[in-house]
C-alpha cells in the first residue's frame, strides 16, 4: 500500500512527460482518477487534482513525532517541504491557494482528522506538523 500526497489547484498545470531530478514534481504517481475524484469531492474546494511526487523524503514525516524519534528523517522531510513551498510560491498567483491532503491509497473517503493553514509569505516552518488525513491549505 502506498501513501498518496494529493494537491488541489485552481488552475491546470502541464505535467512533465519525462523523469527529472527535481526534488518535487506535480503529476500522477499512485492514484487513479477515481481516487482523485473522491479527494476532490470530500476534501478539496479546488477543481484540479494531482499528486506531489517527492523524490527526497515524504513531507508527511515532518511532524513532532519524527522530530523527537527520528530527527534525521524530520530534517530530510523539512528540506523536501521547503522545496515544495518554493515551487508553490512560483506556481501559485498572489492571493491564490492550493490544498494538500495525504492518506493511504484507498483511504481517500475516510474523514479527515484536522486542518492546517500555511501562508507562504509568513512561513513558520518549526510550527508546522504534517500528518496523514490532515487537510493543508497553502496560501500565497
Amino acid at each position: 500500500m502506498s501513501m498518496a500526497t494529493y494537491i488541489g489547484l485552481n488552475f491546470a498545470v502541464k505535467l512533465n512527460e519525462y523523469y527529472t531530478e527535481d526534488e518535487v514534481e506535480i503529476g500522477y504517481v499512485f492514484s487513479n482518477e477515481e481516487n482523485r475524484n473522491v479527494v476532490k469531492q470530500k476534501h478539496f474546494t479546488t477543481p484540479y487534482i494531482y499528486e506531489v511526487s517527492e523524490k527526497g523524503h515524504p513531507i508527511w514525516q515532518m511532524n513532532e513525532f519524527q522530530k523527537i524519534h527520528s530527527p534525521h528523517n524530520y530534517e530530510k522531510s523539512k528540506k523536501t517541504f521547503l522545496y515544495l513551498c518554493h515551487l508553490l510560491k512560483e506556481l501559485i498567483p498572489q492571493g491564490d491557494y492550493c490544498e494538500i491532503y495525504i492518506c493511504w491509497l484507498g483511504e481517500e473517503d475516510e474523514e479527515r482528522e484536522n486542518e492546517l493553514k500555511i501562508n507562504l509569505n509568513n512561513l513558520q516552518i518549526e510550527t508546522i506538523d504534517i500528518y496523514e488525513k490532515r487537510l493543508i491549505r497553502i496560501e500565497n
